[in-house]
């Protein structure tokens, strides 16, 4: 079994891109994974998804207004969570497309269409979001992203379960930010090159992915 970790902008057309095509290739290749989105943004990931808007990254009004929108989509998404991380999982992918392929505004509106289209309760979905468990979940999140030192979003990390003594395979290069079709290929290529192997000093690093020792990443 596959156990795969998906740091995401909750609210990015490209994390969307390719949430999707890790997905379609697992089932393709009837690989049983489980999945961890992880949702993550710092300053470099919040610059890299304002710069993919048209934003400048020195505009200050709209970098606290994107810092403060994507901060409450990690928080309905964690407290949709509550009810099914598969439910969770779908009403993420929902608002990223919402948003950030159809184009339209971050408002309560536009969380009401994802939240329906995912089958989730919305004011169980509202009272959870200012809940401390969710703001601990969120920072639990954010707290992982700095210990694996992730720097771009998205990024996967994949790790092949039926072997632990193999390391994980990190990727966060996907060679396009707009074709699904260039990162299904390039994803499909790096996952099929780069499966974990075991090597000696548990670290490698090549232009397109990072070899991670699991003792670094498995809590």
């Amino acid at each position: 079994m596959w156990e795969v970790f998906l740091y995401i902008n909750p609210l990015c057309s490209y994390c969307l891109k390719v949430e999707r095509s890790i997905i379609d290739f697992t089932r393709k290749n009837n690989i049983d994974t489980q999945y961890h989105f992880v949702t993550t943004f710092n300053m470099a990931t919040i610059t890299d998804y304002m710069l993919m808007k048209g934003y400048k990254p020195a505009d200050l009004e709209k970098r606290n207004e994107v810092t403060e929108n994507i901060f409450e989509a990690a928080l309905l998404y964690k407290a949709a969570a509550c009810q099914g991380n598969k439910k969770a999982r779908s009403f993420l992918m929902n608002i990223q497309n919402e948003v950030n392929v159809l184009g339209k505004p971050f408002n309560e509106d536009t969380i009401k269409i994802a939240v329906e289209k995912s089958g989730l309760d919305f004011k169980a979905i509202i009272t959870e979001k200012n809940s401390e468990a969710v703001r601990k979940a969120v920072r639990k999140d954010q707290e992982l992203t700095c210990q694996m030192q992730i720097e771009k979003a998205p990024t996967v990390i994949v790790f092949d379960d039926d072997d632990p003594t193999k390391p994980g395979v990190m990727i966060n290069k996907f060679g396009s930010q707009t074709s699904e079709d260039i990162i299904n290929e390039n994803l499909t290529a790096m996952l099929e090159k780069t499966m974990p192997q075991p090597n000696n000093t548990g670290v490698q690093t090549d232009r397109q992915s990072r070899i991670i020792n699991i003792d670094n990443f498995r809590r």
